[in-house]
């Protein structure tokens, strides 16, 4: 087997090539689609789990139950990236999606409050636990699947259909909520209807493990997986090896605050300091959203020719340059479509300039023994901390000082992780991943 024809001979060929990227892809496409359809209809059955004479405070408690979510993801990475440094990335692989589709279905036909009492809502947050649980096992162990695949002269491409099934799942999610919402007459869509987008998660998390039972091991675990004797403990204690590599997960995940607050927070933002109406917010996401789908494998097609560095660095400069300037355009009386789109599109792209690369970078920084684990636990560590906040924080500071304040606390995470790429970050491309 030669390096550059890694996938297609490790899986079978044109149609195994195809299999393996949208199998190894598809369950971050799943957790994205979970983690959206939630926040979507999270105020349509807030009362009919989180029952309040006040419907704010019932609100409030759906989207509390949303935030527990990210709590499972540090537990899930701890436990199941040394599970797949030890057992194999597949085995996981299929685990991590039943997970994602037991918490949908269990959303999904959960009774309600008036039915059961106190246990709706247990069942709610112990579905969403079992989610982020899901969650923090999924990333790493997909990103190490397809880039152990991948042959060296493309790794960032091949890749690339990961970071790109985030933004697939947020479209997904958003025509799927927004057909419940038309087509369901209210009374119906309050009732029962909007059960409808957790089935059909649970039913997407069927068909994805229906993709994942056909999939080839990486070539890479492969030959190491007969020495591979260590303990699913010892191999999690050693990535205190890699301290250097440890700190690079987690700051360059440290922008995934950028990602929360642009393709996320930003229409709540703009209609919060500029009045834009929700749906125009809705629509200008939608094509920020696009614009990330496209930047993403344009962006990893060519850092396999020129390097990855180029592009985190380029992702911390932009921001740290252009967040001020940006943001103070939604704060303006009467804010317009046009501008709320604009620059909703430009952060989507510059995002896209760091996500396009930042998976294969992760997968190049460690070696095979403990890829998953070396990933997985800074990475949803920092996804808690800094992305699950991101837009708490942002309400927060736009309270104290406006978007000045916001601003600086993007531009000063970007100052650590230009600081860290330019002094600490390795040029990655090229090595090999055994």
């Amino acid at each position: 087997m030669t390096t550059d024809t890694r996938v297609g001979e490790a899986s079978g060929g044109g149609q195994g090539n195809a299999r393996t990227l949208i199998g190894g892809a598809f369950g971050h496409f799943i957790e994205w689609y979970d983690w959206s359809i939630y926040g979507f209809l999270a105020g349509v059955f807030a009362a009919q789990m989180f029952p309040s004479d006040d419907p704010t405070v019932s609100l409030i408690a759906s989207f509390s139950a949303f935030a527990v979510g990210f709590l499972g993801r540090p537990i899930g990475a701890f436990i199941l990236s040394p599970l797949a440094d030890k057992y194999g990335r597949r085995t996981m692989l299929a685990a991590t999606i039943i997970m994602a589709g037991i918490g949908s279905l269990l959303i999904a036909i959960c009774p309600t409050y008036a039915q059961i009492g106190i246990a709706a809502p247990i069942l709610i947050v112990s579905a969403r636990l079992l989610q982020g649980f899901s969650a923090g096992g999924e990333y790493q162990i997909a990103i190490t699947f397809l880039n152990e695949h991948a042959s060296s002269r493309n790794r960032a491409f091949a890749a690339s259909p990961q970071q790109l099934s985030i933004g697939i799942a947020v479209l997904v999610a958003t025509g799927v909520a927004s057909l419940t919402t038309r087509y369901f007459p209210p009374d119906t869509l309050t009732s029962w209807g909007w059960r409808v987008p957790f089935l059909l998660g649970a039913a997407l998390s069927i068909f994805g493990l229906y993709l994942r039972s056909g999939l080839a091991e990486t070539p890479s675990f492969e030959k190491v997986k007969s020495s591979q004797k260590m303990s699913a403990a010892a191999i999690l204690a050693s990535i205190t090896e890699f301290p250097k590599e440890v700190f690079i997960v987690f700051v360059v995940q440290m922008n995934g605050l950028q990602y929360y607050l642009w393709m996320i927070f930003l229409p709540t933002y703009a209609n919060l300091v500029g009045g834009l109406d929700r749906a125009s917010g809705f629509a200008g996401s939608v094509l920020a959203s696009i614009a990330y789908c496209i930047g993403v494998p344009v962006f990893a097609f060519i850092s396999d020719r020129i390097g990855r560095k180029p592009f985190l660095i380029g992702a911390a400069v932009c921001f740290l340059l252009f967040t001020y300037p940006l943001l103070s355009m939604l704060a303006v009386p009467q804010l317009s479509f046009g501008t709320f789109a604009f620059v909703a599109v430009v952060g989507a792209i510059f995002i896209a300039l760091n996500n396009s690369v930042l998976g294969t970078v992760f997968a190049e920084l460690f070696p095979t023994r403990v890829r998953t684990s070396g990933i997985g636990i800074p990475y949803a560590v920092c996804a808690a901390i800094f992305g699950g906040t991101a837009p708490l924080a942002a309400t927060w500071l736009q309270q104290l000082g406006g978007p000045l304040y916001i601003s600086l606390y993007v531009m000063l995470v970007c100052a650590i992780t230009l600081a860290t790429h330019l002094f600490l970050t390795p040029e990655t491309r090229g090595r090999s991943l055994d």
